[in-house]
């Protein structure tokens, strides 16, 4: 029997009456358009449409995207791989496979973890063969293989695109980055390419053996929430979502930067926001856990895609966790986090200890 849905009930609401100032956001059923499941299809459609419009593509073709082990290690909860992956022609991102040694379910779950590099996501040093102990709430990667769990974890693309310009000017790597993408790539956007790398370590995923396609997940905080949410409502192959704090209103974060989407969210006639993006990725499970750049406000867009996962009878699978105490998630906020998935993919809940 499919397991009681009680956090999932929980998050589906929020716990505050005031959701700050009207975010304007527009109908994603056209004026006069019944919102029926029907309907919802040729909607669907020309979303996508607009989305894959503002997004771009890249400008070069077909390059042979095998993988190169270029090292392994060995921790008490999993094995360690990590791989060199092709993103274009002449371009390899880095990427750390965890293999968990006890693996309560078969076919196994997966997931994709985003962010800046792999290290502190999987909670280990590359450089210095040791694990890491900072920020260990933020260790999505060796959480989750300890659950059971196949994982990827990745890097972004300023770190595999450009040497390191060595400025002392802030975000000067991704400037240096995203000039390179946007310059060799003129009708693409910086956003286009994280959520492109993002995919490719999904094909590294869902080649390894024994992975439940059912239950792929993506997860990520701040940056990795970003490319969490984007890959994951464009990638159908990726079940669910939990993003940390990415903040989801375009004025709740620096979206216009162009290693994102650039000034073109600025302009007047910008054809979309991000209650329409996930949208698309109903009746797949979405999370966000709230704190700083993601706030009450969030729940306005939530509650917007709600409108389209209702449809579904689903409606209790988009939601938030506001812990309301900064940028960083809190226990509490990633204990739910866990729960809400374990309800989301029907799975028992599995051990989790920092």
């Amino acid at each position: 029997m499919p397991r009681e849905r009680t956090v999932s009930r929980k998050l589906s609401v929020p716990t505050y009456d005031d959701l700050g100032q009207n975010e304007k956001l527009k109908p994603i059923f056209p004026g006069g358009v019944e919102p029926t499941r029907e309907n919802w299809e040729k909607v669907r459609k020309d979303l996508r449409a607009q989305w894959d419009k503002v997004l771009g593509r890249p400008s070069f073709g077909n390059f042979d995207k095998a993988a190169e082990i270029v090292g392994t290690f060995e921790q008490p909860d999993y094995s360690g791989t990590i791989f060199r992956q092709p993103v274009a022609p002449d371009i390899r991102q880095l990427l750390v496979l965890m293999v968990p040694r006890k693996t309560p379910h078969s076919p196994r779950p997966g997931a994709v973890v985003p962010f800046y590099h792999p290290d502190l996501m999987c909670g280990y040093d590359l450089e210095k063969g040791e694990p890491r102990t900072e920020r260990p709430l933020v260790q999505f990667g060796r959480h989750l293989v300890r659950q059971g769990y196949v994982v990827v974890c990745t890097e972004a693309f300023p770190y595999n695109t450009v040497p390191d310009p060595k400025s002392e000017k802030g975000f000067a790597w991704w400037q240096a980055g995203a000039d390179k993408v946007l310059a060799d790539n003129s009708n693409w956007t910086g956003m286009g390419r994280l959520i492109w790398d993002t995919s490719r370590a999904v094909d590294l995923l869902l080649e390894q053996p024994d992975i439940d396609r059912d239950r792929i997940l993506a997860i990520g905080h701040s940056l990795g929430g970003k490319m969490a949410f984007y890959t994951g409502c464009l990638d159908e192959r990726i079940k669910a979502i939990i993003s940390s704090d990415f903040g989801i209103g375009w004025d709740f974060t620096n979206w216009d930067a162009p290693w994102y989407l650039g000034e073109q969210i600025h302009k007047p006639d910008f054809p979309v926001a991000h209650h329409q993006l996930l949208a698309l990725h109903a009746p797949r499970s979405f999370l966000v856990i709230a704190g700083q750049a993601d706030r009450p406000a969030s729940w306005q867009y939530i509650q917007a895609a709600q409108e389209i996962y209702a449809l579904y009878g689903k409606k209790d699978a988009a939601g938030c966790f506001d812990h309301g105490t900064g940028h960083q998630p809190t226990e509490e906020s990633i204990q739910l986090a866990y729960q809400w998935l374990a309800e989301q993919f029907d799975l028992p809940d599995q051990p989790w200890t920092l």
